[in-house]
């Protein structure tokens, strides 16, 4: 069987015929019970039951986790319509999904969202996605293929306590289909207008009793969008990923052996500063980030009794990260952890480990950054204990703490206490206290940034300029601090989690966020030492990092789970965010989160054979440095899928119906020029045998 991944440009023939056939199949042929009926059986009492191991590092059901907990299960990310992991991270409250072009994105959990996630920690299988160049995630080599994806852990809150530093604002743990739940093949493929061509297949088998295997690869390449003029943004895309994943029998023992490997090329818009050209100083630089890397992990697990439990983790990524207007990285990450979990019947549940992470790089200059120290070897070592103690049949009290030595500041710790009261088996309430750290990022302290321009008289100075200075420009710069220390939070949250009616869940969650000693700059030159730039041409105007800023974000998120019958689910996502007044210097680089978002989806089985969903998304206005507010927005996507057996998936997604084209995000460092997102429609079909 051939399955074309990319069909010919002329038309939009394909996913129309899909939708042809899709109908046709809906009203010709009988209902066929499937699988995927599951999705809306499954009942509130399941909900409550599903196991989480993000909020603890170790297996227990939603029902009894103290932390702000959302699962996005793989049946979501289905039938939401997501081509993409950013986009299927909407799913969650909380989480603030901002797109800057065709597949770069700002992500975060309930501030401070920019193009580095610097305070959100990124779990794949185990694996730490952090890298401590630039301090964040770059959403772009996360190439995951979406089918392979189990559940998504979205921890909302700081998580240093289990997970260690820079784990601030939350941690998202990507948890892949075991080996078992790939037996066969798959291919999915498709393709649309806003989504461009893509295509996968995976191949699952087993190797005797004991091992299971899978593998995969997958393509996508995606389309150019438009700048805010009209013009063609020059960002298209080209994705190739591969990988596998072995796994044992769980009861001999347990273990998984995983790699990927991945390469990516993005092209991009980005505007350079250049006081040589007035009046707009700066000039327009296409280029294309080149990315590739690979990965490989091995975890083992040891059940000597019911009581007792030994983890073993290790990983090690290399990546060449050609960023044009950051930086050029090439970079390995080698990390090692031990956990064991000890249960004392009636009274204790222990769970302590230890880990190390060694970082070797070498970095160069990019348009928007000045590189010192080419070559630089970080080191985190941890250890961590979490003791969750019975109070009482129905209360639970959970002491823990976290200990990083790191090259930068050395010793960080980062405590949580935690409480929940399960009041009836439906209905349980659980409160927290806990502080996490942000430790230096390598470009905070080697590397220094070239920001913007101010034009003449833009800026006073006492006393003022000599007048042979007065004409020119101004261009500011942040310099690299090998002083600059951790950011810290302090957070109190508070929720409810249980099914008050028969046919609704809910998910409550209250917190107060108070940051201190967060990024920011002040000036290292006055009027008599402004330096000189090229030519004589402007002047220089140098700022050094600095940690005096502080914040406090208070906040509320709602999940919400509706069951009118067998054939229809209702699923409500909400967050408010409010962001105080940011103090103590000049804030730098990451915007609001807006004050409000919200999602709702809708989830019919018209029969056995057929689905539509209906999402419709609500962001309000985004506040950004400098710049004047980027519009709310309100947004729907329909799917509808058929299945004219149970093998055969065909799929029509229609997407962003009620506006044409909207602005998400400015990314000023680095400054890409921001890309109109656009309503499209792709087909999808999906085999498996």
């Amino acid at each position: 069987m051939t399955i074309t991944g990319r069909p010919s440009p002329s038309g939009g023939r394909p996913p129309f015929a899909v939708f042809a056939m899709m109908m046709f199949g809906i009203f010709t042929h009988p209902a066929q019970a499937t699988d995927i009926d599951h999705f809306l059986r499954l009942s509130l009492e399941d909900l409550l039951r599903q196991e989480v191991v993000s909020a603890s590092r170790r297996s227990q059901p939603l029902s009894d986790v103290a932390a702000a907990v959302h699962i996005i299960t793989s049946e979501d990310i289905r039938r939401s319509g997501a081509r993409s992991l950013p986009e299927a991270l909407r799913l969650a409250p909380g989480v603030d999904v901002a797109r800057i072009s065709e597949d770069r994105w700002a992500i975060s959990i309930r501030s401070h969202t920019e193009y580095l996630s610097n305070k959100l920690m990124v779990l794949v299988d185990g694996r730490n996605a952090y890298s401590p160049n630039f301090s964040g995630i770059l959403w772009n080599t996360l190439q995951i293929p979406l089918e392979n994806i189990d559940r998504i852990e979205v921890i909302r809150g700081p998580g240093g306590a289990v997970w260690g530093v820079n784990a601030v604002n939350g941690v998202i743990n990507i948890i892949t289909l075991p080996p078992h739940a790939t037996q066969g093949t798959l291919i999915s493929t498709g393709y649309g207008n806003e989504t461009g061509s893509f295509a996968m297949l995976r191949q699952g088998g087993q190797g005797g009793e004991s091992l299971s295997y899978n593998v995969y690869l997958q393509h996508r390449e995606g389309p150019t969008s438009r700048t805010i003029s009209g013009d063609d943004h020059h960002d298209g895309s080209d994705h190739l990923s591969a990988g596998f994943r072995l796994g044992g029998n769980e009861q001999a023992g347990g273990w998984m052996l995983a790699g990927n490997l991945y390469r990516t090329d993005s092209d991009g818009i980005g505007l350079v500063r250049d006081p040589l050209h007035p009046p707009t100083y700066r000039r327009v630089e296409t280029f294309t980030d080149r990315f590739s890397g690979m990965d490989l992990q091995i975890g083992l697990t040891r059940q000597a009794s019911e009581h007792s439990e030994t983890r073993f983790y290790a990983s090690w990524s290399y990546s060449d990260l050609e960023a044009v207007m950051l930086a050029h990285q090439r970079q390995h990450i080698v990390d090692l952890e031990f956990q064991q979990r000890l249960d004392f019947p009636h009274r204790h549940t222990l769970t302590w480990g230890a880990g190390y992470r060694w970082f070797d790089d070498d970095i160069s200059s990019g348009f928007t950054t000045r590189i010192d120290q080419s070559r630089e070897t970080l080191h985190v070592a941890s250890v961590f204990a979490q003791d969750e103690i019975a109070l009482g049949r129905s209360l639970r009290l959970t002491l823990g703490g976290r200990l990083d030595h790191n090259s930068y500041t050395s010793m960080e710790f980062q405590p949580t206490v935690r409480m929940l009261w399960n009041m009836t088996p439906r209905h349980s309430l659980w409160t927290s206290l806990s502080r996490a750290k942000r430790i230096p990022s390598r470009g905070e302290r080697t590397a220094d940034y070239i920001l913007t321009v101010a034009p003449p008289g833009w800026l006073s100075f006492d006393p003022p300029l000599d007048e042979s200075l007065a004409g020119l420009p101004i261009q500011g710069e942040v310099r690299s601090n090998d002083g600059y220390g951790s950011e810290q939070l302090t957070a109190f949250e508070a929720g409810y989690r249980g099914h008050p009616s028969p046919g609704i869940y809910l998910d409550v969650t209250t917190y107060v966020h108070r940051y201190e000693n967060l990024r920011s700059a002040t000036m290292v030159a006055d009027a008599d030492s402004l330096l000189i730039g090229e030519n004589n041409a402007y002047l220089i105007a140098p700022n050094r990092f600095i940690n005096t800023g502080e914040l406090t974000v208070t906040g509320a998120e709602l999940s919400a789970d509706w069951r009118g019958n067998e054939r229809l689910r209702l699923q409500l996502a909400y967050s408010y965010n409010d962001i105080g007044e940011f103090t103590g210097g000049d804030r730098l680089f990451s915007s609001y989160i807006p004050r409000h978002i919200a999602s709702l989806r809708g989830s019919w089985n018209l029969n056995h054979q057929t689905d539509l969903d209906l999402w419709i998304r609500h962001v309000d206005k985004r506040r950004q440095l400098f710049l004047a507010p980027l519009e709310a927005y309100t947004t729907m996507d329909i799917r509808l899928a058929w299945r004219p057996e149970k093998r055969v998936e065909l799929a029509m997604v229609a997407r962003n119906l009620l506006d044409s084209e909207r602005v998400e995000y400015y990314s000023l460092t680095p400054t890409f020029q921001p890309a109109q997102t656009r309503r499209g429609i792709y087909g999808q079909v999906k085999l498996s045998f």
